[in-house]
């Protein structure tokens, strides 16, 4: 019997190799994907990034420590200290526009599940023979990230850079800086800007103590403040830039 193939049959064969080499082929490659992209986006292909885990209220609070807090000064400040009224009236609208009311433990609003890494945390002393309160948030400092809820980095002009914490002036009863501007337009670090206090002066409500702090500050923040003669009783404030602004319950004094 003849092995040889004529030119007839070997026309007949070509496209069915040509097919079977193209599905075979076609077969590595499907192979190769289901391989290297077992159900998802290419992570860092730039097109359909894997969206970042959400912090929870554990991720963001840090037990205090015993560690001092910062001082913001010995002596009571004269009132009113404009450049603290202004910087109060600047979060205060901008909670206002993005969230609404200011966030409290009982009122937590779009933030609820964050109550125990942004309620201010207030306590009074007596010292040097001044009435003295103590504010200290339970909250990470410095941490990169977005939270993935209600926050819109795109949205909100209530953040600030760490370029400009740097510039920022440190809040005291001698502060004669301007307020620091708040629209950052970048993407934000996750830290507590600023803490104040506010009280009754004279039948006003005022700022009786504000301070400023530093991304690079340790956590968890806290500072110290002197109260003028005559307050009876003081609200906590603290800003977070991802999570607005939280005031803690009134305190007597």
């Amino acid at each position: 019997m003849s092995t040889r193939l004529n030119r007839r049959d070997v026309v007949r064969a070509f496209p069915i190799v040509l097919m079977g080499s193209a599905l075979g082929g076609l077969g590595r490659f499907l192979a190769g994907c289901s391989e290297e992209d077992p159900g998802g986006p290419i992570r860092g292909s730039g097109t359909t990034p894997y969206a970042p885990v959400p912090p929870t209220d554990q991720d963001e609070y840090v037990a205090p420590n015993g560690a001092p807090p910062t001082n913001a000064g010995d002596a009571p400040p004269t009132l009113p200290v404009q450049t603290w009224e202004a910087r109060a009236r600047q979060l205060e609208e901008e909670q206002a526009r993005l969230y609404g009311p200011v966030f409290t433990r009982a009122a937590p609003g779009s933030m609820a599940g964050k109550e125990n890494s942004h309620e201010p945390q207030v306590t009074k002393l007596e010292e040097g023979g001044y009435k003295k309160v103590v504010i200290l948030v339970a909250h990470v400092m410095g941490k990169n990230g977005l939270d993935a809820g209600a926050y819109d980095a795109g949205a909100d002009s209530g953040v600030r850079d760490a370029s400009a914490d740097a510039d920022a002036a440190r809040s005291d009863a001698g502060m004669d800086a301007a307020p620091p501007a708040v629209d950052a337009g970048s993407l934000p670090v996750h830290y507590i800007t600023t803490m104040y206090l506010r009280a009754m002066v004279g039948g006003k409500d005022t700022v009786v103590g504000l301070w400023e702090f530093a991304s690079t500050d340790p956590a968890p923040p806290s500072v110290k403040f002197t109260l003028p003669p005559g307050i009876t009783e003081v609200v906590a404030y603290e800003w977070c830039t991802l999570h607005g602004l939280w005031k803690a319950n009134p305190l007597a004094i």
